[in-house]
C-alpha cells in the first residue's frame, strides 16, 4: 500500500523496551511502506536513547515506548532537544496528555492494531506535506532578505563574579549545553548565557560559527585539527579544550570541509 510519492527516505528511531513490540512496529513499516522507511535504529532504554539522539542527526520520525526500562521516556526531553514527530506507544493512557506537550502526533495504546498504526503513519504524512510547504514559503521570504545586511551579535554580556562585562564575539571560543548554555572564551573561562543553542546560532555569523552537534557550537578558529571517526565522519579538536569528544555526523563533516576549504 503506497502512502506518498517522497523520493527520500523517512529516518525512523524505534524506542521501546520489549523487542516483540520493536520487531512489531517495524514489521508494520516494512509491510505498509518498505521503499519509504529506513530504521536508523533501535533502542531498548533512556540512557542509550540520549547518547544515541545527542550524537546523531535527528530522526524524521521517532516512535517511543512511554514506559522503559530504566524510567518514563520523558525524562528524554529534558536532556536532549527532540525537533521530529513522535508517535507515542503505551499500555497506559494516563500520559497522553503530556505526550502531546512534547512532540507527540499521535498516541497508540498497545496492543496497537494496523488500523491504528496506519492512521498515524498517515498522520505523519500529513504534516510532513504541510511543514514542507510552509518551508518554501518561508523561503520565499528568505529571499526577499536577501538583498538586507544581516546584522550579527558583536558581543555577549557575561557575569564574572560579581560584575557583568561585555564579551566580544571574536574572544569566543565556542559555546556549549551542558544543563544550560555556556560560553567558553579562548582565555579558557566558561561564563553561563541565558539562550538557547539555535537562538545563539541565528544571531552570530555562520561563516564564522559552525554547528557541530546539539551540544555545541564552535567558532571555527578554535578548530585545532580535524581526525576521522569513521568513513565519512570526523572528530574536531578545539583548544580551548572541550570535556566531550565532538564527533560529525556525515553530512556535518562534509558541511565543515566546504566551510575551512
Amino acid at each position: 500500500m503506497k502512502l506518498v510519492n517522497n523520493k527520500n527516505m523517512v529516518k525512523v528511531v524505534v524506542i521501546e523496551d520489549e523487542s516483540i513490540s520493536s520487531n512489531y512496529i517495524v514489521s508494520l513499516l516494512k509491510k505498509y511502506c518498505p521503499e519509504k522507511f529506513l530504521v536508523e535504529k533501535e533502542v531498548d532504554n533512556i540512557v542509550d536513547s540520549i547518547k544515541w539522539l545527542a550524537n546523531n542527526d535527528s530522526p524524521d520520525l521517532i516512535f517511543m515506548d512511554v514506559h522503559l526500562s530504566d524510567g518514563l521516556c520523558f525524562e528524554i526531553f529534558n536532556e536532549v532537544e527532540i525537533s521530529c514527530p513522535v508517535i507515542f506507544t503505551t499500555a497506559y493512557d494516563e500520559y497522553a496528555i503530556k505526550a502531546f506537550k512534547t512532540n507527540g502526533i499521535d498516541y497508540l495504546l498497545k496492543p496497537i492494531t494496523e488500523k491504528d498504526f496506519y492512521q498515524a503513519i498517515v498522520k505523519f504524512f500529513k504534516i510532513r506535506r504541510d511543514k514542507t510547504a510552509q518551508l518554501k514559503e518561508n523561503e520565499k521570504f528568505r529571499l526577499l532578505e536577501l538583498n538586507k545586511k544581516k546584522i550579527y551579535k558583536e558581543r555577549f554580556l557575561v557575569k564574572l563574579g560579581n560584575k557583568y562585562t561585555p564579551l566580544k564575539v571574536e574572544d569566543i571560543a565556542y559555546f556549549y549545553k551542558d544543563d544550560i548554555v555556556f560560553i567558553k572564551s579562548f582565555d579558557g573561562n566558561s561564563y553561563p548565557v541565558n539562550s538557547s543553542l539555535s537562538n545563539i546560532e541565528g544571531s552570530v555569523d555562520s561563516n564564522v560559527f559552525f554547528r557541530a552537534n546539539r551540544k555545541v557550537l564552535v567558532n571555527i578558529n578554535a578548530i585545532e585539527y580535524l581526525s576521522q571517526y569513521k568513513p565519512g565522519q570526523l572528530v574536531i579538536r578545539v583548544k580551548p579544550k572541550f570535556d566531550e569528544i565532538i564527533i560529525l555526523s556525515q553530512e556535518k563533516s562534509s558541511n565543515l570541509k566546504a566551510l575551512l576549504n
